[in-house]
C-alpha cells in the first residue's frame, strides 16, 4: 500500500516515511510486529510524546489507512497467515541479538574463569601438603641416620 499524502513540512514528511515503512513492515526504530497505531507512526518517526497530533490532516488521512491496515493484518492472522512472518530483522534486533550472544559467552567465559581458579587454589593447596610431608619425612629421615652416644659413667 502506498501512502499518497503530500507533506506540507518537514516533520510531515518525517510522518508520512515512517508511516510507509510501518506499512512496508520494515520500521527502523520500533518492532514490526503488532497493531499500527498513531502512536507507532509517531515513534517511528522519531518525534516527542504525541507530536503527531498536531498535524490535524496528517491524522485524518492516517486514520483511515490505519483502519485498514490493521483490519486486513487481523483477518490475515484469522485465517493463519502472519504477515510479519517474512519481515527480516531491523538492525535494532539484529543488535540486540548480537549483545545477548556477546553477553552469553561473557558468562561462559567467566565461570571458565572461576573454574581455573578455583582449581588452581585446590592444585596449591595440595602442592602445600605434599610439600609440607616431604619436609616431614626429611625431618624423619633425618633422625634416624642420627647416632645416639650412650652415656660413659
Amino acid at each position: 500500500m502506498m501512502v499518497e499524502y503530500k507533506a506540507s513540512n518537514k516533520t510531515e514528511g518525517l510522518l508520512v516515511n515512517a508511516l510507509q515503512r510501518l506499512l512496508d513492515g520494515k520500521p527502523l526504530k520500533v518492532k514490526a510486529k503488532g497493531k499500527l497505531t498513531l502512536n507507532r507512526i509517531n515513534n517511528e518517526a522519531g518525534l516527542g510524546n504525541s507530536y503527531v497530533h498536531k498535524f490535524k490532516e496528517f491524522v485524518a488521512y492516517a486514520k483511515p489507512v490505519i483502519e485498514k491496515y490493521n483490519l486486513n493484518r487481523e483477518k490475515a492472522m484469522a485465517t493463519g497467515l502472519d504477515l510479519e512472518v517474512e519481515t527480516p530483522l531491523n538492525e535494532i534486533d539484529a543488535l540486540k541479538a548480537k549483545f545477548k550472544k556477546v553477553e552469553a559467552l561473557k558468562d561462559k567465559y567467566r565461570m571458565e574463569r572461576d573454574d581455573a581458579i578455583e582449581a588452581r587454589k585446590i592444585l596449591e593447596h595440595k602442592y602445600s601438603e605434599l610439600m609440607f610431608r616431604a619436609y616431614d619425612m626429611q625431618e624423619e629421615l633425618q633422625t634416624k641416620n642420627e647416632v645416639v652416644m650412650p652415656f660413659k659413667r
